[in-house]
């Protein structure tokens, strides 16, 4: 994911060196420069690498890249608060798929902020290597993000056989599909990000080499295009059409709902199957929200690395590290989508505000009566306002 190592480099070319230094190239940064290469900057340079971009839009982007992951950070920090203090956070398998879906993300912030923060000089071999692979390559950033990936299509398609497929879900359905639902995207992200930058990434000279699978341009063009199908297009197809049809369901089973109800069912009946509805569509507007975060926030990224490598488009480090810092932006907009829209971490904001702020002692059961007054208030008013009309 070259997405999210680029920024690194740039940073590193541009503040450790001009474009005319010699221990520095788009690559990696030399850790045991000496000083004579700091005398030798003013010599020009027959080659000034592609990637390169001036020292203030390169630290405009560090300081957006780092504010991001402190934002994401914080954001998730709180959202994973929420799933696992929250008495009905084990209710259900989606629980379990949002609370690891918000460690993935949090665990991306944290290396992401510690990839742009530390700056290892003078070490030996073994730690040059050790700093290298886990944080000047973003290894387990880049990991955590495509594992993240994963699990999006993981929920789509648990939510897509739920609904769609009710029987054959209510049959067949059991705790270990949960689990394989939280390691599968685990080894997603070892085999698309761990495994290819190290076993290429290696550190020459004191510099931090991150080289590309596949020996010839052939081998790796196809795995670029492999990996744009892997981490865009297909969970790009998979959303649309699983919660296309999810939709087209739910508006079927209204519409079978509202002939039951003419013919005659209890009001217990009545009220138990409009809470099951709501909670369906909570989860499903939810991970549509963050389904589409994704699709924009990377779309970018991905467009443009394909086009560079299939040399479609010129190279500009500046674009580069633009469209990266918004591939970033997806690990903090997710739990805010969460905070806001999914009822689980909504209703337990605001029993932790009652027991803070207003020093009330506020059960969840009552924030989330009082969600759902609201909104059959908000449906009564609305029936009123039609049979007036």
């Amino acid at each position: 994911m070259e997405a999210t190592t680029a920024i690194v480099w740039l940073t590193l070319v541009t503040m450790a060196t001009s474009a005319t230094s010699d221990n520095v190239t788009d690559a990696g940064f030399d850790y045991n420069a000496s000083m004579s290469s700091k005398l030798s900057r003013s010599r020009p340079s027959p080659y000034v690498s592609p990637y390169y971009i001036s020292p203030t839009l390169s630290y405009i982007f560090k300081v957006s890249t780092i504010t991001i992951g402190v934002v994401g950070f914080l954001s998730n920090g709180y959202v994973l608060l929420a799933m696992l203090f929250s008495k009905k956070s084990s209710s259900s398998n989606i629980n379990a798929f949002v609370t690891h879906q918000t460690i993935l993300d949090l665990i991306a912030c944290i290396f992401l902020i510690i990839g742009q923060v530390v700056r290892p000089k003078g070490m030996n071999d073994a730690l040059a290597l050790f700093v290298c692979l886990v944080f000047n390559t973003f290894t387990i950033s880049t990991t955590a993000g495509n594992a993240s990936i994963c699990g999006l299509v993981i929920i789509t398609i648990e939510r897509y056989v739920k609904i769609v497929h009710s029987v054959a879900y209510r049959n067949h359905n059991s705790p270990w599909m949960t689990r394989v639902g939280i390691i599968i995207p685990w080894l997603f992200g070892i085999c698309t990000a761990l495994i290819p930058t190290w076993t290429t990434a290696k550190v020459v000279r004191g510099r931090c080499d991150k080289g590309r699978p596949g020996s010839t341009f052939e081998l790796q063009l196809s795995w670029m295009l492999g990996k744009f199908c892997l981490l865009y297009l297909l969970p790009l197809a998979v959303f649309v059409i699983g919660y296309w049809k999810i939709l087209v369901m739910i508006r079927r089973q209204r519409k079978q709902v509202g002939h039951s109800q003419a013919q005659g069912m209890s009001s217990a009946a009545k009220a138990a199957e409009k809470a099951k509805k709501r909670r369906e569509m909570n989860i499903i507007k939810t991970m549509v929200l963050v389904s589409a975060s994704f699709a924009l926030c990377f779309a970018c990224i991905r467009t443009y690395s394909v086009l560079i490598y299939l040399r479609a488009v010129p190279t500009h480090g500046a674009f580069f590290s633009l469209f990266s810092v918004f591939s970033y932006a997806s690990r903090c907009l997710n739990p805010f989508i969460y905070a806001t829209q999914y009822e689980v971490v909504r209703n337990w904001w605001k029993v932790m505000v009652c027991r803070v702020i207003c020093r009330r002692q506020v059960e969840e059961a009552t924030a989330a009566g009082d969600i759902s007054e609201r909104h059959q208030t908000k449906t009564m008013s609305g029936h009123v306002t039609t049979k007036t009309l």
